[in-house]
């Protein structure tokens, strides 16, 4: 390690969590080249062990040695869902990095997460709905998006658009959001019974159940790591339905920049971050209604050319707003000016 850059200590929330995956260490290569150094320390049980919570707690307590001897300490959300722990013990600075409403965790979100937020020298909020929340309790709070790393969520080509014989609407996320894609079940029935060549392509944990949806007409492919990014790449159409409320406006839309990044046109609710997105470049539609969901779909299954363009210009946005490198250069800022 080069003494003569900054250490950051990062406590994450397990070798799993796609926020440690995504909001800390697909960052640790890029904060390295620009002179900050970061240990990610790993808790032995992370948030889905099913252990009481103070043995999560515990697991904790190798990061909080750890932080007395860096310059920084960083940790995503609080180190134990719904609770106050030992963030008043980790060395400052302390930032507080979030992607999630979480002062709405169970049980005791509502009291802890204005607590931890006092204790922070800066929080980094994953967009501005966090943001403004958190400015209430903390006075440097940045906004840097969940980013993607260009390199690895390559864009497909053109002619895999032109070439497909099925038309693939996509989902991709963790089977305890699969209530989300409910919301469009209906939706998606109607337009598949309608469109014997298409298909929904689910990228999860576990197969969906209980769906009006035949069986035959579900691609299911079991997530892991070394399949992620090549399961997006077919896709001709990328989803992301949510409910308009507190926690999905606190939602950093990160599915939306997983399709989006490949080069796949996106069809999404009109909720918190997925507007601002959609804001910055014709990238796909924003849907409400079932009818609405139905008419977006049905636009880029009879239009190839579309597909591609909006597809390109979903791309371009990624690359221009959301890239790993163009965060880790912000994140590299905000730790040098706090150990000036």
């Amino acid at each position: 390690m080069n003494l003569g850059g900054i250490k950051v200590a990062a406590l994450s929330g397990g070798r799993k969590s796609p926020a440690a995956r995504f909001r800390v260490r697909q960052y640790i290569p890029l904060l390295a080249q620009l002179g900050v150094y970061v240990q990610e320390y790993i808790p032995f049980f992370g948030e889905g062990c099913g252990l009481p919570s103070p043995f999560k707690a515990l697991s904790h307590i190798p990061g909080v040695l750890g932080s007395r001897k860096a310059d920084v300490t960083w940790f995503g959300r609080e180190l134990v869902q719904g609770y106050e722990t030992f963030e008043r013990f980790l060395k400052r600075p302390r930032v507080l990095d979030v992607d999630d409403a979480i002062w709405l965790d169970w049980p005791f979100g509502k009291y802890a997460i204005p607590r931890i937020a006092k204790m922070m020298d800066a929080v980094v909020a994953g967009n501005s709905f966090l943001g403004e929340w958190f400015g209430k309790f903390c006075r440097k709070v940045y906004v840097l998006p969940t980013a993607i790393d260009v390199s690895r969520y390559t864009k497909r080509p053109d002619s895999i658009v032109a070439e497909k014989k099925k038309f693939t609407i996509g989902w991709t996320g963790l089977a305890s959001n699969y209530p989300y894609l409910k919301l469009i079940e209906d939706a998606l029935a109607h337009f598949l019974k309608d469109h014997p060549d298409s298909e929904l392509k689910l990228v999860a944990d576990r197969p969906l159940r209980k769906t009006s949806i035949p069986a035959d007409r579900i691609r299911f492919v079991r997530w892991n790591e070394q399949v992620e990014t090549d399961a997006l790449r077919d896709m001709s159409v990328g989803v992301m339905p949510l409910p308009d409320n507190v926690w999905t406006r606190g939602k950093c839309s990160f599915k939306m920049l997983q399709y989006m990044a490949v080069g796949a046109p996106v069809v999404v609710s009109p909720v918190g971050m997925n507007l601002e997105i959609l804001a910055k470049g014709n990238v796909g539609f924003a849907a409400t209604k079932a009818d609405e969901w139905y008419a977006a779909i049905d636009a880029l299954y009879k239009d190839q050319n579309l597909q591609i363009r909006l597809g390109n210009n979903a791309r371009k946005v990624v690359e221009e707003h959301f890239s790993a490198a163009k965060v880790a250069g912000a994140l590299a800022d905000i730790f040098k000016g706090l150990v000036k």
